[in-house]
C-alpha cells in the first residue's frame, strides 16, 4: 500500500476505534485478531500500534506544535512591560524575565507573545534621502 493510501486509511479510523485497537493490543491480542474485531486493515492496525508505542499518541502527525515555554503569568508580565513603557525592546524584556524568574526566554518569543496580545512594534518612519534636484525644488516651494 502506498504512503498516501496508507495515510488516508489511517485518517478514516475514528479516535474511538484507535483507542480500541490500542486497548486490544495491550490485552495481548494479535494484529489479525484486532483487525477482525475492529474491521480494519491489518497494516492500519499495525501503524496505529506503532505510533502509540513511539509517540504515545494515536495521531499520525503527532503534536502540531512545541509546548509553550512561558507560563501565563510571564505572558502577562511581558504585555504589562510593553504597555507601560513604549520604548522598551524585546531584548530588554527578555533580560528582565530572565533576572526575575531565572528562566531564559528569547526575544523572538517576547515579540510573539506581545503580538498575540494585540501589540505590535512601533517603528519610526525613515525619510527617504532626497537628490540635489529634489532639494532645490523643495527650497523653491518653501520660499
Amino acid at each position: 500500500m502506498t504512503g498516501k493510501k496508507q495515510r488516508s486509511a489511517f485518517d478514516q479510523v475514528s479516535e474511538f476505534d484507535r483507542g480500541r485497537i490500542v486497548a486490544y493490543r495491550d490485552c495481548g491480542l494479535t494484529f489479525r485478531a484486532i483487525d477482525s474485531r475492529v474491521g480494519r486493515n491489518q497494516t492500519t492496525v499495525m501503524w496505529i500500534c506503532y505510533y502509540w508505542l513511539q509517540e504515545g499518541t494515536t495521531d499520525l502527525c503527532g503534536p502540531s506544535h512545541l509546548p509553550q515555554c512561558t507560563i501565563s503569568r510571564e505572558d502577562k508580565q511581558i504585555v504589562r512591560m510593553a504597555v507601560t513603557d513604549c520604548s522598551v525592546t524585546s531584548r530588554t524584556v527578555a533580560q528582565h524575565i530572565r533576572s526575575a524568574t531565572h528562566h531564559s526566554v528569547s526575544a523572538c518569543t517576547i515579540r510573539r507573545r506581545s503580538q498575540q496580545s494585540g501589540l505590535s512594534a512601533r517603528r519610526t518612519l525613515l525619510g527617504l534621502p532626497l537628490t540635489q534636484n529634489h532639494r532645490c525644488l523643495r527650497h523653491q516651494w518653501c520660499d
